[in-house]
């Protein structure tokens, strides 16, 4: 899995290429630790262009991060799923609770508003 990001107007941009799954969840968490724990952050987009496969997990990881900005009063949402990522979503009922968007600029565009 290689993650990478930007910050654009306190909105940290994570796009993340490959599996989120059991393997790679901790070198995830590692990575977004620091920007989750920033008071320069206050919204948080993961990009899904890149993302083959996501397992239980990997939507264990999903769910801690919007635990987190829940809890820091921050928004979060995704962004670019594939049709199979976005049946995953809507089968654990998680495209209910979170926002999900079709493009990075649209994620973005919301989430300043």
């Amino acid at each position: 899995m290689i993650c990478t990001h930007r910050i654009e107007d306190g909105i940290c941009l994570v796009s993340i290429e490959g599996n989120i799954a059991l393997d790679g969840v901790n070198e995830a968490k590692a990575y977004l630790k620091p920007h989750l724990d920033s008071p320069d952050v206050n919204a948080l987009v993961i990009n899904f262009e890149k993302v083959n496969f996501i397992d239980s997990s990997g939507i264990g990881l999903i769910v801690s991060i919007f635990k987190t900005m829940q809890q820091k009063e921050g928004k979060f949402a995704l962004s670019n799923l594939s049709k199979k990522n976005e049946e995953i979503f809507a089968i654990t009922r998680l495209n209910k609770i979170l926002e999900i968007f079709p493009t990075d600029n649209e994620a973005v565009s919301k989430l300043k508003g």
